[in-house]
């Protein structure tokens, strides 16, 4: 796998109740996961991260139908 070019970011998260970082990991497809919640419950920022997945996974979704339709080769 290959990764992605990669560049300096900084974020001001004085106001954020949560965070979650994910790098590249030590190993071959592995990630480093680095996650803070401070100002909110933690159970209430793990529903909110579900809910961010489900939104993800319903994006991915779109975008796998829209591609296996293209006649330009990237059907599955």
């Amino acid at each position: 796998m290959t990764q992605p070019a990669t560049s300096m970011v900084a974020v001001d998260g004085t106001d954020a109740l949560a965070f979650v970082i994910i790098r590249p990991g030590s190993t071959e497809g592995g990630v480093s996961i680095e996650a803070a919640a401070k100002g909110m419950g933690k159970a209430a920022a793990a529903y909110v991260l579900r809910h961010v997945a489900d939104c993800f996974e319903k994006e991915a979704a779109a975008e796998d139908a829209i591609r296996s339709t293209q006649p330009n080769g990237n059907n599955r």
